[in-house]
């Protein structure tokens, strides 16, 4: 499929800038008065889905990639619910070994940088590690049957960035992040705002329609990008916020013009149906095939 002019321009190049903005706002408010972090990042993260699930409903790249009753309600709302609890799990256990083993205000000569400057670290940081264990997901045949369960469906569509194995949530949200946020020494502000920058990107990763940003997609991985690698037929693209690992290890995969032509996996027979939602779980514990 080749993208032609588009035919909500408001909406295909606004959409980005306005959650932008409302992502900055929201986090220097924050910062400003001292709000409670969480509080304010659960309100970023639905603000974000009211948004981008408004947009999509209205601008779909393609309706045959739309979520449906039957795909919400069949498929993906029991591992929603399931990521919602074992996020929070994760980023408390996260929180609660932070707060008893690290400064208040971060250590080290980053925690000495401008605020801004060690959130932008911390993504790269985090991205390096997701990049290393994603990419090994889809090689490595047990780890593949954990998170090709975010492959499965044919579909993309903005609910679906939560359709994960409580597996692979535990390493991105609790492994990696503790890694991070425990030995580089940023302070909790700069993880609050990489925190958020991450879910931003994550959410509009997966949005079905038709969002361009141009240049930013060399810095920043988004709908434009992350298309491809849920792709049929593509391999690439496997950082979750920042290019830069993609673009240093020659896989990063861009054609703006450009759009796969299916989803999910090259051969669907080869993983649990997602529908079934304890197969799909179960998957990764089975016993290989000799």
């Amino acid at each position: 499929m080749e993208l032609d002019r588009p035919t909500r321009p408001l909406l295909t190049y606004g959409t980005y800038p306005v959650l932008a903005f409302v992502t900055a706002a929201a986090l220097w408010s924050a910062v400003r008065w001292n709000l409670d972090r969480d509080a304010v990042i659960g309100a970023l993260t639905a603000v974000t889905i009211v948004i981008v699930f408004s947009v999509e409903r209205v601008n779909p790249l393609q309706d045959r990639w739309s979520m449906t009753k039957a795909s919400l309600l069949g498929r993906d709302l029991p591992f929603i619910g399931l990521a919602v609890v074992v996020e929070q799990l994760a980023t408390a256990g996260v929180s609660v070994v932070a707060a008893s083993t690290m400064p208040r205000d971060g250590f080290g000569p980053l925690a000495r940088i401008p605020i801004l400057a060690q959130a932008a670290f911390a993504l790269v940081a985090l991205d390096l590690l997701w990049y290393g264990y994603h990419r090994a997901a889809h090689t490595v045949s047990r780890l593949w049957r954990v998170h090709g369960l975010h492959h499965a469906p044919s579909q993309l569509y903005v609910l679906m960035h939560q359709v994960f194995h409580p597996f692979d949530l535990l390493v991105s949200r609790f492994v990696i992040s503790l890694i991070v946020f425990k030995t580089t020494g940023i302070s909790p502000d700069a993880a609050f705002i990489a925190i958020a920058v991450l879910g931003l990107q994550q959410t509009v990763s997966h949005v079905n329609s038709d969002l361009r940003v141009g240049k930013l997609n060399y810095v920043l991985i988004g709908t434009e990008t992350h298309r491809y690698h849920h792709a049929a037929q593509e391999r690439g693209n496997y950082s979750s916020v920042v290019a830069i690992w993609d673009i240093v290890f020659g896989t990063f995969l861009y054609e703006p013009r450009r759009v796969p032509d299916a989803f999910g996996l090259e051969d669907p027979a080869s993983f649990p149906d997602p529908r079934r939602f304890h197969a799909a779980l179960a998957w990764p514990l089975r016993r290989a095939a000799v």
